[in-house]
């Protein structure tokens, strides 16, 4: 029978929950919280159990992103005021999102979207176009630096002809690690502009957690749009506007966020957001800059 794992007869040992070793008193361990049944599933079982986590109506994922995707800024507040039990943890879902954007944008092609471009001007007619990849010069404080020089000149060949495939792989593989420094820097800076009344460094990290896994989720969809357009010519017009839209709304969701969680007036509000929109794209700027630096010099 069911739960019949944590009812030990008379006279016999008492059941032990197999995880932690704590003796059974019910269907639940009370130390861990595992169930004292814990039969191999069959594989019936499992699928019904990966289809409720995944559609079930109440799921914490679900219920995450509805937050997330609606009501800018209320994820970071449920969290501060400690109701965190029905939501994904901060991080969990700025991983799973993440991951998700990783995995879309590895099947897409970075020559495909534009961002893998070269100007053609300075390269003599009928010449390869990695040519001029050996123009590329290095000085470090005025000396010429050899080695840096030569892995520059190859990246930028692999680069040009394989239209950036190589590099776009190095870089979403080296991106998620140099985000794990950026998101506490602009965090730190965002305290700095909101300094009076005081929050937690804390609260800003969180803040700028949820925020980054919303644009995880936007620019996901973009680069989906752009792959279904890619595949199927007539849907380009569809994908163009969503670009537009969502490029949009990421920027109305980053002031209303702001609004929502640091309690200013509209005005208030408005001057700091185009304020920290300067300070994150040049810290982003140069965050990105480096990691395909590093890539280039990868591949």
């Amino acid at each position: 029978m069911p739960g019949a794992a944590a009812i030990a007869p008379h006279g016999a040992a008492a059941a032990t929950c197999k995880n932690c070793g704590t003796t059974l008193t019910g269907k639940f361990c009370v130390n861990c919280g595992q169930r004292a049944d814990v039969h191999v599933p069959s594989t019936h079982e499992l699928v019904h159990e990966a289809l409720e986590g995944i559609t079930h109506s109440d799921s914490r994922l679900w219920r995450t992103l509805r937050l997330l995707w609606f009501k800018p800024g209320k994820l970071t507040l449920e969290f501060i005021a400690g109701r965190r039990e029905s939501y994904l943890p901060p991080f969990r879902l700025y991983l799973v999102l993440s991951v998700v954007l990783l995995l879309i944008a590895s099947f897409v092609k970075p020559a495909e979207t534009g961002m893998i471009r070269y100007d053609n001007k300075d390269v003599a007619a009928g010449a390869d176009p990695a040519s001029f990849c050996d123009k590329i010069e290095v000085d470090v404080f005025g000396v010429e630096n050899a080695a840096l020089q030569k892995r520059l000149r190859h990246g930028c060949v692999t680069t040009v002809h394989d239209q950036g495939e190589s590099m776009l792989h190095v870089a979403l593989s080296t991106l998620p690690k140099a985000m794990f420094i950026f998101l506490p820097l602009i965090a730190l800076l965002h305290m700095l502009v909101y300094w009076w009344p005081r929050h937690r460094y804390a609260e800003h990290l969180l803040f700028f957690v949820h925020l980054h896994a919303f644009f995880f989720s936007a620019i996901a969809a973009i680069l989906l749009a752009k792959g279904v357009a890619t595949a199927w010519a007539p849907a380009a017009g569809t994908a163009d506007v969503v670009g537009t839209l969502l490029g949009w709304a990421m920027a109305v969701y980053t002031v209303v966020a702001i609004k929502r969680v640091f309690a200013r007036g509209w005005f208030n509000t408005l001057i700091k957001a185009v304020g920290l929109f300067f300070v994150y794209m040049i810290t982003f700027g140069l965050t990105s800059a480096l990691v395909f630096i590093y890539a280039v010099m990868q591949v």
